[in-house]
């Protein structure tokens, strides 16, 4: 996690990678990265799994954090 949200961030970010997501599997939750700059990324928006994304390349396109998690095992 600590790579994916840092230097691959930034990286993406100096690419000009407009939407990078980083999904944490252990918390379950979504890191959402936009408005990239050469310094890394302006904004990071932590969302929780029982939430949906759209993405800015595709904004009629919703998606399910949950759908996009393992099932919880009881």
């Amino acid at each position: 996690m600590n790579y994916d949200r840092g230097v691959k961030a930034t990286a993406y970010a100096q690419a000009g990678i407009e939407d990078y997501w980083v999904l944490d599997v252990i918390d379950r939750r979504l890191h959402v990265f936009r408005q990239p700059a050469a310094s890394g990324y302006q904004q990071e928006l932590i969302l929780a799994e029982t939430l949906t994304v759209r993405l800015i390349a595709f904004p009629d396109l919703e998606i399910a954090i949950q759908d996009l998690l393992p099932p919880l095992i009881p």
